[in-house]
């Protein structure tokens, strides 16, 4: 797997670390030009760095007296070549000045890429994966679990997915931070890394006909239908990356009748190998 240094004040980036983890790779955040210079050792041997320009200009060195923390990755681009002339490193910064962007778009081993108007996160690692030479061959599928109100459940599938499956902890909503997201930002970010999806329909909820009040059906909680057409959207209702296992007895949607759910009634364990079997269909 790979090592991946992010140098970036902006909390924000820990997403990027956070998706990068969850693929199994050693990624990690350096939040200030002093801590970067501090750890350039470290940070040459990554893989790839990821840099930011615009920063707080570094403690122990003078100010320029026109650029000053306008050009704080370049110093910091400056002390990495001095150490590595070969390692690649990946601008991504909201600068517009094209003093400082036109030397980085024909320098060797730099990659430049704009903030403003910037790819979705998706996108961003995508073009940091084929830069560092990471195929969809060599990567391992990173999941997330849409969930409701039985956690034994989750936490089950959470399990088997980790340990006998063997792919990288799944992404569960609530276990993520925040970073000052709303609930929908989170959301849509957190479904930008995954790239298969268990969804837990249990009978979590009642559900009743208003012109008969006694007509009472059990239901998956309303955001666990909502985030399932999100994926089925997002990834493709034919793709085989949105798995639904259903524990009855529960009314389905009737929009999507006939598509296919794995029983989970006996446990996750139970269904195990049919989870196996989709699973390897997508990976071939």
């Amino acid at each position: 797997m790979a090592s991946i240094a992010i140098i970036d004040d902006d909390l924000a980036m820990d997403m990027l670390v956070n998706s990068f983890c969850l693929h199994g790779h050693d990624a990690y955040r350096i939040g200030s030009a002093d801590e970067a210079l501090l750890e350039l050792d470290r940070i040459i041997t990554a893989d790839i760095v990821v840099l930011d320009i615009i920063m707080p200009w570094p403690s122990s060195r003078p100010v320029p007296s026109l650029s000053g923390a306008h050009t704080t990755g370049m110093e910091i681009l400056k002390e990495i070549r001095q150490k590595n002339a070969d390692l690649p490193v990946f601008v991504y910064s909201a600068i517009q000045d094209y003093a400082v962007i036109d030397p980085l778009t024909n320098a060797p081993n730099i990659t430049f890429t704009a903030k403003w108007n910037g790819p979705p996160l998706r996108d961003l690692i995508e073009r940091i994966y084929q830069i560092i030479g990471v195929t969809d061959g060599t990567r391992s599928l990173q999941s997330f679990i849409v969930h409701g109100h039985n956690d034994e459940m989750k936490l089950d599938l959470k399990n088997y997915i980790q340990n006998t499956l063997h792919l990288p902890e799944p992404i569960i909503l609530h276990e993520q931070p925040n970073l000052g997201r709303t609930l929908i930002q989170k959301f849509e970010d957190c479904a930008a890394m995954s790239s298969i999806v268990f969804v837990i329909l249990t009978p979590d909820d009642i559900g009743a006909n208003p012109d008969d009040p006694d007509d009472t059906k059990r239901r998956a909680r309303q955001n666990v239908i909502f985030e399932m057409g999100y994926f089925l959207g997002h990834l493709g209702r034919e793709s085989g990356r949105v798995l639904l296992l259903y524990k009855p007895p529960l009314e389905l949607p009737s929009d999507i009748s006939g598509v296919v759910y794995i029983n989970i009634s006996n446990g996750i364990d139970q269904a195990g190998e049919e989870i196996r079997r989709e699973i390897k269909n997508v990976r071939g």
